[in-house]
């Protein structure tokens, strides 16, 4: 029976027609013979796909300055295509609402880069989870609680295409959360997400999240 990858407001896709489209661009891009663009341009009508990376949450690390997010690497393959030694991209743009009507604004991109799973790594290892970060002005923060408005960061994660200044950008690959969290340390977010940070605990078969 074929599976069926639910895709928000979009019904569903077949995993095949998912695959088939992932791997196209995979090709394509690596060959470099057609711009990005262009090429995303067939697989427009798919968005917030999330079979293979998810941003899971995101928050607010005033103490260090940081805005940070996890996402969700949940497949082995699907990232390098058929030469194993390319790799892809995954982006993550944060915005935030400082609530002085201006609405959410860009404050900067992180990223890192993803390959398909080794042939003797375990599949059991997936999903895998990346920590990553962005600085931010943790005054204007400070400033906003005290006025008597909680700060909404949004992080938007998008694979192998950089998310637009737009905070109503919508990726194909990826998706986008909400959150008013805040932690007072990295540490913190993993222990309310149930993640160890590195290493297995004993008891406990997920894998670590990993610092990008």
């Amino acid at each position: 029976m074929k599976k069926n990858i639910t895709i928000p407001e979009k019904g569903e896709a077949g995993e095949d027609e998912l695959i088939l489209a992932r791997s196209v661009l995979l090709a394509n891009m690596f060959s470099g013979k057609v711009p990005p663009q262009d090429i995303l341009r067939c697989v427009r009508r798919y968005s917030e796909v999330t079979h293979w990376e998810e941003v899971l949450c995101a928050a607010i690390y005033p103490k260090a300055g940081k805005l940070i997010a996890i996402v969700s690497r949940r497949q082995p393959e699907g990232y390098s295509g058929i030469l194993r030694r390319h790799g892809s991209v995954q982006y993550v743009r944060f915005f935030i609402d400082w609530g002085d009507q201006a609405g959410f604004q860009a404050l900067g991109l992180s990223h890192f880069k993803v390959s398909d799973a080794a042939a003797d790594e375990s599949e059991t290892r997936f999903p895998v989870c990346h920590l990553v970060s962005l600085g931010f002005n943790a005054d204007r923060y400070w400033e906003s609680l005290m006025q008597g408005y909680r700060p909404i960061v949004r992080a938007v994660l998008s694979w192998n295409l950089v998310p637009e200044l737009d905070p109503e950008f919508v990726p194909i690959f990826g998706n986008r959360i909400d959150s008013q969290i805040q932690v007072e340390s990295e540490k913190e977010l993993l222990f309310h997400f149930k993640m160890p940070i590195s290493g297995h605990q004993q008891g406990d078969h997920r894998s670590p999240c990993l610092m990008a």
